[in-house]
């Protein structure tokens, strides 16, 4: 079976309806129905033997804990490709009751608010890597909309004004809060989720210190956990592990965290395009474009063909660079991401650095910035305009 985990609206049940509308014999099932869910419960057993010579989609899966096992019986009597296809607005394996991991029987994918190069309607999918690694030619590239940073991927802010956006995200995050995660916890919840969201939003993709969250909220770390957690198996957040490797154990471990859509971190900061050109908004403008930039990335991985893990890089003497594609060969892709149009030689001072600290490593290095120069260094470092990531 395939499990589609995402959060909500951001496109997991339009797009199965799409897919079983194209195979023969399909049965489309959603548990956000009072009587279908109830069923479900009730007998999960006939439930999920309803569709046996073709595909069974079942909407937000999680509901049912019950059907899991009914489930795994079912594909280890029949282990025929394309007969279940569940999606679920929370994490199968996180949610209480849940009584097996179907290692074996199940393959998840991630689906992400929209990637830009599908709200600009590519006619193939955008693949950044590996286009870099494969050697490129283009000599010209847009300069980075602020706007396109501030209104994110969710496909319903797509076609509505910046201030409906903003109004929709708002209200959209109001209700997660209220009730999808107190009904994840079945009844055990404080009323921190909301606030927990608004820190990270107001960081960008930050450096987790869970002390300093534990402070801001006034809770205890164990509860600062629970929400991160939480806001994890709602896919609400993205994470970037830290990289390195040093016999001294000088490098920072701790991963950053952030929302999964800029657009909702914008919409929780009150910040819109207009404050990016202002002196007061450049700082959390930077700090929104380097999330952006990961963003994109972390949703290319998805159908890129070269494989590869996103992580970040800080050591404790100072030298930091803001995301390091790892490719299963050993070969690296350094970048470091700039919002501003001008740039100049200390801007990829970092870059330098580490290649000199990794020499042994195959590194390829990458300056993003918000304006149109389009450069190469010392045949080691490429500097690319930002929507080179979706207009290779």
């Amino acid at each position: 079976m395939v499990v589609l985990h995402g959060a909500r609206q951001v496109g997991k049940s339009t797009l199965v309806a799409e897919l079983a509308a194209e195979l023969p014999n399909s049965t489309v099932l959603t548990l956000d129905d009072p009587v279908t869910l109830e069923v479900a419960a009730s007998d999960p057993v006939f439930f999920v033997n309803q569709s046996p010579d073709g595909l069974l989609v079942i909407d937000e899966a999680q509901r049912a804990p019950s059907l899991i096992l009914p489930l795994k019986a079912s594909v280890d009597r029949d282990r025929r490709a394309a007969r279940f296809l569940l999606t679920g607005s929370a994490d199968l394996l996180h949610v209480k009751g849940v009584g097996d991991s179907l290692a074996g029987r199940a393959e998840t994918i991630e689906l992400w608010p929209l990637s830009q190069g599908e709200l600009s309607r590519r006619a193939t999918p955008e693949c950044f890597i590996d286009w870099l690694v494969a050697g490129w030619s283009k000599p010209r590239f847009s300069a980075l909309d602020p706007e396109r940073v501030t209104r994110g991927g969710y496909p319903s802010t797509s076609d509505r004004s910046p201030e409906r956006a903003r109004d929709w995200l708002i209200s959209y995050v109001e209700r997660l809060a209220d009730h999808d995660a107190r009904d994840l916890q079945a009844g055990s919840y404080a009323d921190h989720m909301r606030a927990l969201l608004q820190l990270l939003a107001a960081g960008g993709m930050q450096e987790l210190v869970k002390a300093k969250i534990a402070r801001s909220l006034g809770i205890a770390e164990s509860t600062v956990d629970a929400y991160l957690r939480m806001a994890q198996t709602m896919h609400l957040t993205a994470s970037l592990p830290a990289w390195g490797r040093s016999a001294r154990g000088r490098i920072s471990r701790r991963p950053r965290v952030g929302l999964n859509d800029t657009g909702l971190s914008a919409a929780l900061t009150g910040f819109t395009e207009g404050k990016a050109a202002s002196v007061g908004g450049r700082e959390y403008y930077g700090a929104l474009v380097e999330q952006f930039v990961a963003l994109e990335l972390l949703k290319q991985r998805g159908w890129s063909a070269e494989r590869y893990s996103l992580h970040h890089f800080r050591d404790l003497d100072g030298l930091e660079v803001d995301l390091i594609a790892e490719l299963p060969d050993g070969r690296l892709v350094a970048i470091e991401v700039k919002a501003s149009q001008t740039i100049s030689h200390g801007a990829w001072r970092n870059l330098e650095r580490f290649r000199e600290r990794f020499a042994d490593r195959e590194i390829t290095s990458v300056l993003l910035h918000g304006g149109t120069q389009v450069a190469h260094i010392g045949e080691w470092l490429h500097v690319l305009p930002i929507p080179s990531l979706w207009e290779h």
